[in-house]
């Protein structure tokens, strides 16, 4: 503990001296911490120095907080988790099933800890969970409409689906920027990539969401969505691309 301890302070020093940190309370260690600022790109380079925690991630939690504070006693599952949140809400709700996409074994059976499930047609059953989460998960999606729908209908009356992918409200339309035709993937423009922690290839960005998102999960799912968006550095939440969005499923 004493060596990590000392390696971690003179990693840090660098930063600590050429003022590229502020201190702050992390809403998922919930500790006292210093946020560190490695790179510009401070969506993935702005970390905890206790957790490792970068923007999108304490967002997520603070999002939970706020809009389903009771999270810890409820049903949740978790698609393609990944990093701090996921393993802070793993380790704090009882009731967690995380799942990962394999191509090698079928929906539903389990390789690890992680169920095999596609959002596009999943194998729960109907109503069976109070919370959905996907973080950057919707920009991959090659169905979205299929997978917002299921969504829909794995969530219980008045469940939500909290969720954060880079969003574009420049874009009047949602960009589609490939699609499965014949079973082949056909890219409508400059195939894009970003890291998939199970997969070297990375993830193939099929959407470049838009403002007319709401909408379109609103058509395909019947689910209303809010945009919940707070920077405050002394939560470590500043960078692009920092919305949560949570979508609910109506009561009845």
């Amino acid at each position: 503990m004493l060596k990590k301890y000392i390696k971690n302070t003179i990693a840090f020093l660098p930063y600590y001296l050429s003022g590229k940190t502020n201190k702050g309370w992390c809403p998922v260690c919930e500790s006292k911490v210093f946020f560190v600022k490695k790179a510009d790109w401070l969506r993935d380079f702005y970390t905890c120095s206790n957790c490792n925690s970068i923007p999108r991630q304490r967002a997520i939690i603070v999002a939970l907080n706020t809009f389903v504070p009771e999270w810890r006693n409820l049903q949740i599952h978790e698609s393609s988790p990944s990093g701090p949140a996921s393993a802070l809400i793993e380790k704090e709700c009882s009731n967690y099933i995380p799942s990962q996409f394999f191509q090698d074994i079928p929906l539903g059976k389990s390789k690890d800890k992680f169920r095999c499930e596609n959002l596009e047609n999943m194998t729960f059953e109907d109503k069976s969970f109070d919370i959905i989460i996907t973080q950057d998960v919707f920009e991959h999606v090659m169905n979205p409409a299929a997978a917002f729908k299921e969504i829909n209908r794995v969530l219980k009356p008045g469940g939500v689906h909290v969720f954060t992918m880079p969003w574009y409200p420049h874009l009047k339309q949602t960009l589609q920027r490939a699609r499965l035709v014949n079973g082949e993937i056909e890219f409508l423009v400059e195939p894009v990539y970003h890291g998939n922690p199970i997969d070297s290839k990375g993830s193939l960005v099929t959407f470049d969401w838009g403002i007319d998102f709401t909408d379109y999960i609103y058509i395909n799912s019947g689910m209303f969505t809010t945009i919940y968006l707070v920077k405050d550095k002394k939560m470590g939440l500043d960078a692009k691309f920092l919305e949560v969005f949570i979508s609910r499923k109506l009561e009845n």
